[in-house]
């Protein structure tokens, strides 16, 4: 079983992906980091995390906690229906839509500049992880 992290570049609005690494925090979680940007003061998707069966369907809605909200907007954490980006043999379920946790940025109106979010989340079968979205807010 394989699962996916709350970031779907592919899906977001953005071309946000400027450099991302994955380490482990001294408590043994993974965490991974993402540089992106995002136009000042729009709602903009983040990514999605779900935890699917090699067959496609939903294994569980992974758990997304805001673990340090932004200084210069706000983060929201929705459930709804969402496409996976599988890897793997999960690729194949890519064009299917499946129950998921979604994450949203909205910077405050007219702030420009760099803000910060980090998220935790729990895939409900042992595993969680943090994610850490270092965020460049422009016009």
């Amino acid at each position: 079983m394989r699962k996916a992290f709350l970031l779907s570049i592919t899906a977001m609005s953005f071309n946000a992906v400027l450099a991302g690494c994955t380490t482990v925090t001294p408590d043994g979680l993974t965490r991974y980091e993402k540089n992106i940007s995002v136009a000042s003061g729009e709602r903009t998707r983040l990514g999605v995390a779900f935890l699917i069966n090699p067959d496609c369907s939903m294994r569980t809605v992974p758990e997304v906690r805001i673990r340090e909200a932004p200084k210069h907007g706000k983060v929201e954490s929705v459930r709804e229906l969402a496409f996976p980006n599988g890897k793997g043999e999960y690729k194949k379920c890519n064009g299917t839509k499946v129950p998921a946790t979604v994450g949203y940025y909205t910077s405050d109106e007219g702030f420009v500049g760099k803000d910060r979010v980090v998220v935790r989340t729990s895939y409900k079968n042992g595993v969680v992880d943090e994610g850490v979205l270092n965020i460049t807010v422009v016009e």
